[in-house]
Order: structure tokens, then C-alpha cells, then sequence
């Protein structure tokens, strides 16, 4: 019995993080020979997150008969849709989980840049350490739509904007041109849908540059004379979409098409709208996971800006006018007609019709027949084509796709597991699974590797290997490639040793700054791609009616996350010990007579084995180190061990000084430290950075003998300030809030978006408010709108949802009240302490208030109202309540002299 579906999904590409291996890549191309016809290195950077992708979670809408139905829906066409926005989080995902579960079509997504400037509800990063979580969210968000590639640019993030011209004087209007035009190249899409409209009613400057950008490189994609270097050099091919469109279109408005993204999908269980919610819900640094569900009809329009197609006013779909069957592939792409080719292209079209009719949910491999003559077809046409680039991509394209949904219908599976050198091969069922830290150089680890033929096909195994971009030693054992049969299996056993010269596992990009507005490029091969190559990945060839097969997998590790389960992360490379060093910026005040100050050193070992070693400090001359020399040791892999060095002084500094931590073993020296991020769900992300701390001294005076409890919200380093200044701080956790004495604090400081993440604070808020009330004072750093003043505040206050912030750094301030003891005491407070500061002046500012409170200064972005609610005081019975949203937290960590001071004055306010 054959089971037709009148509304069928879309093929969706597996949960990654997915990162193939430049090699693997070339692999899956097939005959290099082949490849020659064309100097595209495009190919490469298309259809990157499809095939075999392992990860944090597979979606079974991937697996089975519903994957299979997706994956033919894709193949029986050319149709390819290319989305632009601005930052994660901006995508329509019903849109897109639309596009491609839904209607087949090959769906990528371009984001300007990764996020780094947004806020973080997760924990303490920020800035570029922000990007690599939100790069990853996306990733995962990703594996929901269905998409098929997803690439960034270099642009870095700045923060919020209200001006487009300011998107344009950080990045430059022709780098963000020369991007967008570079990823329209790489992907050739067939209509591009712009998410936003490219004007003011986008509001973020990011969003408006975002969708005015994209209609200009629209057309110069098109154009060899523009950016000739992508051509001539990175070896891409000028690319003109057949069509352009621009979403945030109201119904009252012109347009040209609606999409219903509210339609119910029997293969996914839900409406296209809901199961792509459910991605974005992963967006969980900026929503906290929020997940809204919306049943029903939801239908967006689209205005149709440019199109070499005629067309109707009103449209059914974006691909209206154009042909994208197989057959019509020349059609599409303008080349001349190859006559040898065209018979192949029907035999395509005709095998994957039939497949498409005959696929039986409980039978699918009754199909093999048609897909491997339509695969055998499509590298016959391959091999005939002579000076039609662009159709050789849509046939290589179409290739990969055959490729897939074979895998998929033979129910293929290839994993390969990362464990240490003398894991015991015979485990049984109930034995918790073996973990692994990290790859290090010159040490030896085993590489566990299945190939599982789940299907009733016999499949002929041709090769099973490990591929390694860093000539990795590795040993095989020996491999019975026996044809295998329904449920049988290969094992393979690797024995791998990581050269000495191998680099670390990392991003391939960076910056040495984050006044940089881009980012380096490391590895030219990997722009625009969500990330690098894996360092180890398995690979394997088999053969099945004649026609070999491929595909790849990264080697990954299981690391225990206990009571929860165990995590899969893909296998990393990193240095046997790391040296992280805090904090980074050390500021001594000036008028402090102790010129003493601790630093942190943190040793993590990746070796698992007995490891003695030395720490030192590098320091200038004349420094006191103490102690001088701290020896440690470990005994296994993922140990850790936290030291606390003093250094003094001799004498303040005039001019920035540095101190270096060292940890030597067997003479082997380690100066280099990491952050690594780990999140459920998503795949562990390292960033280096050298193991240094850099001093400054400031011009900073504050109450002597402070005490001050502080209220941590998402993670901030607004406490290390504090002690910086010479207070003694301790951490508030529940039980303080609920019972402890608070009336020993001269201040309570409630950080950044407690309020949102801390249940305990909106339950004991009103002994927080009785703390201020009896003489205490209570500083509230920038909230979300979590934060009811009109309920939690001691007097009446609006923070809207909608509330205002100072995006642009350089902002004019002006001061409002010059007598406020605060800006006098015991800095006095002038305009030059609001030069330099970084990223924004702050966010989630008062729109209204009660008269009690009073504000300090005002400031605004270019074109907007003066700002007064950012920093209000009010006397509360015999204290005071302080609101300031003002970002410390984002100062403070890299020394700005002037938001010490204006803190120092807010922690003295009242003490002399």
C-alpha cells in the first residue's frame, strides 16, 4: 500500500553542530577530476549541514520514513532560497522551517554578524565569548528549520543602534557589501528574502544596514567588476538571483505574496510555525528559553523588489515564473544547452518521480532502484558538462542529495567515539560509557568506530578510515569489510596520536581587540562558516550497485553530565595544561597605601595520566612574588586546581604593566589559558588567550572598610571590582536573603538582570526594601523588565518593555545636579569620567518617576530625546535607593577609569 501526503515536509538536515572536514569535504565531491571543470571553491561551503551530522541531539523529523519523504522532497528540484538578517535570533523560523521541511527547497541563512554585542541570560559571557554560545544556539535553532547552510561574516557585533549610519561608520558600508555579495556567491541562491525592509521602521541600525545592504548586493553579486577579488582569487563565479524580497510587510501594505506558516504538517506533528519555535526557543542567551506556541493561521507578506522574471502582481510562491525542475537546470542557470546532457537530465527527473510515488513508509528501500539510477545518471551528466559551471554546482548539489537520502533509506549509521588508549573493547550494556576530556599533543588515545547497515540492501564496505587535516599517527586494526546484511555491523578500532605541532582546537577567527569592528580571519578556507574543520573525523566508502557511497562523521567524546545523562561533544584539541589567570585587568588605586594585590591561577590538566610540574609568575622587576614557586600535580585528566598568588609593588605605576603565569612540566612550558563554554544541548566552544594580566593604576578614592553584599544575577564582574576598590564582598545566596542579618552591609547591590533569573530575589525583595528603609542602601544595577519598580521599588516607577538604552558609547552626558553629594564624594565626578568607555553607556532606563527619586545626568544617542532615567537616587526612610543601569558590567573588566570612580562614589555615598 503506498502512503501519499497532499501537504508534504521538507528534508531536514540533522542535528549538528556540523562542521565538516575540508578534506571530508573534497571526499564527498567525489572525482577531483571532476571538480577541475570549475574553480568554484563554493562547492565546498554548500550543503554544510547536511548528510551525516552528530551532535548535542539528532530530531527524529530527520530519521526514518519522514526523513527519507524530506529528503526526496528536495531532491526533485533545483529551487534554492537564500534569507538575510542581521544578528541570531532575528530569523522568521516558521518562515524557514516553511521553506525547507516544508516546501523541499535547498534554504540557507546569512546572519551579519554573531551576536557578540547582546546581552546574556546565561552567565557571564560577553563580547566575543557571547558570539561563539550565540553562533552555536543558532546552529542548533537551525537543526528545527531544516536548513541547509547557514554563514556569518566578519562583522562583529556592537551592541544596540538606533542609526543605520552608525552600522556603517563601524563596519564600513563595502565590507558589509563585500560580505553579503561573498555569501551569494558561495551559495547561489535562486530568490533571496530579506528579513527586514531597509529603513527606519527596522529600528536596530543593525537591521536596517541588514536589509538595505542585501537589495544592493542583490545586484552586484551579479556584476564581475564588483569585488573582482572574490572572482580572481578566492575563485567564485558572479551570481545573480532570478528574484528578491523583502519581509516586515504589513497586509494594509503593497505586496506580493502571503505565506501561512500556521499550516499543519501530518510529518511533523505540528504547524511549521510551532516546530520552528521550538528551534528559536533555543535562543536561550538572549529569551532564557522561551518557547510561544501560536496555533492557527499565521501569515506573513513579502514585498517583491526585483525580479529577471516575469510574474504576476500576486503570487503563490516565491518561485513563481521560474523553472526549477531538474530538466530546466539550464533554463535556470542562462548556460548554453549541453544536447549530451539533456537526456540524462529527464532520465533524473523521471527516477526521482518515481521514487517520490513509489516510497512506502513500511518498505522504503523499494526506491534504491530509481535513486541509484538517478545517481549514476547525475555523475554521467557531470562528466559531459564542458563550461557550464553553474550547472556543474546544481549537479554536484543534486549528487550529495542522491548520496543522503540513500544513507537515509538504508537507515546507514557511522559513529565514532573518542576514549582513552586502554578502554577495554567488551562492555556491557550496563557499564556507564567511557568519557575523554580533550585530544592532546603526543598522547595517545583510541578511536571506537560503527558501521551499521540497518536496511535489507546488501552493501559491499569498500574503506572505513579516520581523515586528519594535521597528519595525526594513526593505526588501524584490521578491518573485515564483508558485505553486510540486514542489522549487520563493522567495528573498528583507531589508535590515534596527536602530533606536537597540531593546533588547538579554536575558532578560525578572532580579533586582538574588541574596538575592532571584524574579526581576523585565521583559515580563508572556513569563512563564513559557522566554524573550522573538526580536528578528527571518520569517513566511509561503500559501494551499492555499482555506485560508491560516502559519508562522514566528526569523532566525538562523551562527557559525563551526571544526574543527567552524558553529553556528546565532537572531539577537541587542547594543551596538556592550561593556565587561566585572573583576573585579567588588575586596577590598583592610586591613593592606596597597599600596593599588594591577588591574582588567581587556575591549572587545568588534560593529560590523563600522573603529572608534577611548577608554577611561576612572571612579573617586572622588583616585584614580590609570593610564593615564588608553587608546585602542583594531578593525577588525571580534567583535574583542576585554583592558586592565589600576592604581588606587591614597589611604587605606583606610571604606565600599564603585565605579569605572566607559567606552569612548567618535564621542562615543557604552558602560558596559555582558555574559556571554554558548555551548555546543555549545544557543542563545547574554546577560545584562547594568553595567561597574563595586565595592572593599572587609577585615580580612585573610596570609603575605607566597606562591607557589601552583593546579589549575583547572570554572572558579572561588578564583585571583583568591588574588592578591587578595597570592599570586602560576599555573595548573597538564599539563605541570606531569607534570613540573614543584612543590616552588616553598608551597601546591598542587587547585579545586572537578577531579577530574571533569581526566584529568591522577587520572594525577599521586601526585606531588601526594609534593609534601605532602616539605613542601609540599595543599589539596583540595569534589570530586564522583570524588574516591576512600581511593586518592588519603594516608589512608583516605569521600566516598559520597550525601555530605553544608550547604545553609543561616546554619547554626551550631562550632569543634572552638580551639588549631589554623590558626584562629590570622594571623586568628584565630571564629564571626562565618561571618555572611553566601551560598547554602550547603558540600557533599560526609568521612563517615568515619583518625585523622591532624583536624577543624576542624562544622556542620549544621536537623534534621540535626552535620557534622564538611567541613574535616579531617592532617601528611603533612613537610607537610600539607588536605580542605575548604567554598564558597569561591562566597563569594569577592562579597567575604565571612570566607572570605577562613579562606583566608588556610590558604595561611599553616606560614609565619610
Amino acid at each position: 500500500m503506498k502512503i501519499k501526503f497532499s501537504s508534504p515536509s521538507k528534508f531536514a538536515s540533522k542535528k549538528f553542530t556540523v562542521k565538516f572536514a575540508f578534506v571530508s569535504m573534497i571526499l564527498l565531491l567525489g572525482n577531483c577530476e571532476l571538480f577541475s571543470q570549475t574553480t568554484n571553491s563554493s562547492l565546498f561551503k554548500v550543503l554544510t549541514l547536511n548528510g551525516t551530522k552528530q551532535g548535542a541531539k539528532d530530531l527524529a523529523q530527520d530519521h526514518g520514513f519522514v526523513g527519507i519523504w524530506q529528503r526526496l522532497k528536495k531532491l526533485q528540484n533545483t529551487a534554492s532560497v537564500l534569507t538575510t538578517q542581521a544578528h541570531p535570533d532575528d530569523e522568521d523560523a516558521g518562515l524557514l522551517n516553511f521553506l525547507s521541511r516544508g516546501m523541499g527547497y535547498r534554504t540557507a541563512l546569512l546572519s551579519l554578524n554573531r551576536g557578540e554585542g547582546g546581552g546574556n541570560v546565561l552567565g557571564a559571557e560577553a563580547f566575543d565569548a557571547l558570539g561563539l554560545i550565540r553562533t552555536e544556539e543558532l546552529l542548533m535553532a537551525s537543526g528545527y528549520y531544516g536548513l541547509d547552510d547557514l554563514y556569518f561574516t566578519r562583522l562583529v557585533d556592537y551592541g544596540f543602534s538606533k542609526r543605520v549610519d552608525e552600522a556603517y561608520e563601524k563596519w564600513g558600508k563595502e565590507n558589509i557589501l563585500a560580505e553579503t555579495v561573498r555569501c551569494i556567491r558561495i551559495n547561489r541562491p535562486t530568490v533571496i528574502v530579506s528579513r527586514f525592509n531597509g529603513s527606519e521602521r527596522d529600528g536596530h541600525g543593525n537591521h536596517q544596514a541588514a536589509g538595505e545592504i542585501s537589495q544592493l548586493a542583490w545586484s552586484m553579486a551579479g556584476d564581475s567588476n564588483a569585488f573582482p577579488d572574490q572572482i580572481t582569487k578566492e575563485h567564485l563565479q558572479p551570481w545573480k538571483a532570478l528574484k528578491f524580497y523583502r519581509g516586515g510587510v504589513n497586509p494594509n501594505e503593497h505586496w506580493n505574496i502571503k505565506i501561512n506558516t500556521g499550516i499543519f504538517d501530518p510529518l511533523l506533528g505540528t504547524s511549521y510555525k510551532n516546530f520552528g519555535a521550538r528551534g528559536y526557543s533555543f535562543h536561550r542567551s538572549q529569551f532564557g528559553g522561551q518557547l510561544n506556541l501560536d496555533y492557527g493561521a499565521s501569515i506573513n507578506y513579502y514585498e517583491r523588489l526585483f525580479s529577471k522574471v516575469k510574474g504576476n502582481e500576486k503570487e503563490k510562491s516565491f518561485f513563481d515564473g521560474i523553472d526549477t525542475t531538474i530538466t530546466g537546470i539550464f533554463s535556470l542557470t542562462g548556460e548554453a544547452v549541453n544536447t549530451s546532457v539533456e537526456p540524462l537530465l529527464i532520465n533524473i527527473q523521471e527516477d526521482v518521480t518515481k521514487a517520490l510515488h513509489e516510497v512506502k513508509a513500511d518498505k522504503p528501500e523499494s526506491v534504491l532502484p530509481f535513486l541509484i539510477n538517478g545517481l549514476s545518471k547525475t555523475r554521467a551528466a557531470v562528466k559531459l558538462l564542458n563550461g557550464q559551471p553553474n550547472v556543474l554546482f546544481l549537479l554536484k548539489i543534486k549528487e550529495r542529495q542522491f548520496e543522503d537520502v540513500i544513507n537515509e533509506i538504508l537507515g546507514i549509521h557511522l559513529e565514532a567515539l573518542a576514549v582513552p588508549v586502554n578502554t577495554k573493547a567488551d562492555r556491557n550494556a550496563y557499564e556507564p560509557p567511557p568519557t575523554m576530556g580533550f585530544a592532546v599533543q603526543d598522547r595517545p588515545f583510541k578511536v571506537e568506530a560503527l558501521f551499521v547497515n540497518n536496511s535489507h540492501q546488501v552493501i559491499k564496505p569498500v574503506n572505513i578510515k579516520l581523515v586528519s587535516l594535521n597528519n595525526c599517527s594513526i593505526e588501524s586494526t584490521n578491518q573485515d569489510l564483508k558485505r553486510l546484511a540486514f542489522n549487520e555491523k563493522i567495528v573498528a578500532d583507531f589508535k590515534v596520536t596527536i602530533p606536537a605541532n597540531t593546533p588547538f582546537s579554536e575558532p578560525y577567527f578572532n580579533r586582538k581587540s574588541i574596538q575592532e569592528s571584524a574579526y581576523r580571519i585565521n583559515s580563508k578556507e572556513f569563512e563564513n562558516l559557522p566554524w573550522q574543520d573538526h580536528a578528527l573525523n571518520i569517513e566511509a566508502t561503500y559501494l551499492l550497485n555499482g555506485e560508491l557511497i560516502t559519508l562522514t562523521s566528526p569523532v566525538e567524546v562523551f562527557h559525563s553530565r551526571l544526574p543527567y545523562g552524558y553529553d556528546r561533544h565532537i572531539l577537541k584539541v587542547a594543551p596538556a595544561i592550561a593556565v587561566n589567570i585572573k583576573p585579567s585587568v588588575i586596577v590598583v588605586p592610586k591613593n592606596q597605601d597597599n600596593k599588594s594585590f591577588s591574582v588567581d591561577v587556575q591549572l587545568v590538566n588534560n593529560v590523563d595520566s600522573i603529572v608534577h610540574g611548577e608554577l611561576t609568575i612572571k612579573a617586572p622587576t622588583g616585584w614580590i612574588v609570593e610564593p615564588l614557586l608553587t608546585k602542583f600535580s594531578f593525577t588525571k585528566a580534567g583535574e583542576k586546581n585554583t592558586f592565589s598568588i600576592k604581588i606587591t609593588m614597589p611604587a605606583i605605576l606610571e604606565n600599564n604593566k603585565s605579569i605572566e603565569a607559567v606552569a612548567t612540566v618535564r621542562g615543557k612550558q604552558f602560558s596559555l589559558g582558555y574559556n571554554l563554554t558548555s551548555y546543555p544541548d549545544l557543542d563545547q566552544t574554546i577560545s584562547y588567550h594568553p595567561a597574563q594580566s595586565s595592572i593599572k593604576t587609577i585615580d580612585v578614592n573610596v570609603a575605607p572598610d566597606l562591607n557589601i553584599g552583593y546579589i549575583m544575577g547572570v554572572g558579572d564582574e561588578v564583585p571583583r571590582a568591588l574588592e578591587q576598590l578595597g570592599a570586602k564582598v560576599q555573595l548573597l545566596n538564599t539563605s541570606d536573603l531569607s534570613t540573614a542579618g543584612l543590616n552588616k552591609f553598608d551597601v546591598v547591590m542587587i547585579g545586572t538582570r537578577a531579577y530574571a533569573v533569581r526566584p529568591d530575589l522577587n520572594t525577599y525583595n521586601y526585606r531588601l526594601l526594609e534593609y534601605a528603609r532602616q539605613g542601609g542602601h540599595l543599589i539596583v544595577l540595569f534589570q530586564t523588565p522583570e524588574f516591576v519598580p512600581e511593586r518592588m521599588a519603594p516608589f512608583h516607577a516605569v521600566l516598559p518593555s520597550n525601555s530605553e538604552e544608550i547604545s553609543e558609547e561616546n554619547s554626551p552626558v550631562t550632569i543634572l545636579n552638580a551639588a549631589h553629594p554623590v558626584l562629590s564624594h570622594p571623586n568628584k565626578i565630571t564629564l571626562k569620567d565618561f571618555d572611553n568607555w566601551v560598547e554602550q553607556r547603558g540600557s533599560k532606563f526609568f521612563s517615568a518617576w515619583d518625585k523622591s527619586y532624583i536624577p543624576i545626568i542624562s544622556t542620549f544617542d544621536k537623534g534621540q530625546a535626552p535620557q534622564k532615567g538611567g541613574w535616579l537616587m531617592a532617601n528611603y526612610g533612613k537610607g537610600c535607593y539607588t536605580y542605575c543601569a548604567y554598564s558597569f558590567h561591562r566597563q569594569l573588566p577592562y579597567g575604565i577609569e571612570g566607572p570605577y570612580r562613579i562606583l566608588a562614589n556610590l558604595i561611599s555615598y553616606g560614609k565619610q
